[in-house]
């Protein structure tokens, strides 16, 4: 927000102006009834902060398993099967780790897809009313109103004034 005195830029949390000193709190509550959207927006906001927290997380969690899949991987191969003590069970132990990781790894990237189907079946249907309810008005209104030449662009001959140097060659 700005402030009404100077136009300094303040943010809606400030209690007074950092320029002038003028108390920004009626200002603040001013615009919070005006504009009750914007805590909606702030809202979206910190969730898709909290998602990519949790994408880090859950990315350094997973990063963190599979280094330990791999240690464990690592040591039944040098303990079991490269010492020869139980090769057939050492064998069996690293099969059964890699094909659980990937199961893991399936139901994981399955259940991510299945949010964002959900997700694109949602928005559409969002959309659609918004945008049916828009268009019955807009071509309500397209009966009724005349029709006008369109605006002029506000550059439109501007170039004309623009001085120009002629630059030829000589041969």
């Amino acid at each position: 927000m700005f402030c009404p005195n100077c136009a300094a830029k303040n943010s809606t949390e400030q209690r007074f102006c950092r320029a002038c000193g003028m108390n920004l709190e009626q200002t603040a509550a001013t615009l919070e009834e005006q504009f009750p959207a914007r805590k909606g927006v702030e809202l979206d906001r910190a969730g898709r902060r909290l998602e990519r927290f949790g994408q880090i997380a859950f990315g350094g969690f997973g990063i963190v398993v599979a280094i330990a899949i791999l240690g464990i991987i690592y040591a039944i191969v040098t303990k079991m099967i490269l010492a020869g003590t139980q090769p057939i069970a050492g064998v069996i132990l690293v099969l059964f780790l890699i094909f659980a990781a990937l199961t893991l790894a399936y139901v994981v990237f399955a259940e991510d897809l299945k949010e964002k189907r959900k997700e694109m079946m949602k928005a559409p249907a969002a959309r659609t009313v918004a945008a049916d309810s828009n268009l019955e008005r807009d071509t309500n209104n397209l009966l009724s109103d005349p029709i006008n030449k369109p605006v002029p662009s506000v550059i439109e001959d501007t170039t004309d004034l623009l001085p120009v140097e002629k630059k030829t060659r000589k041969l």
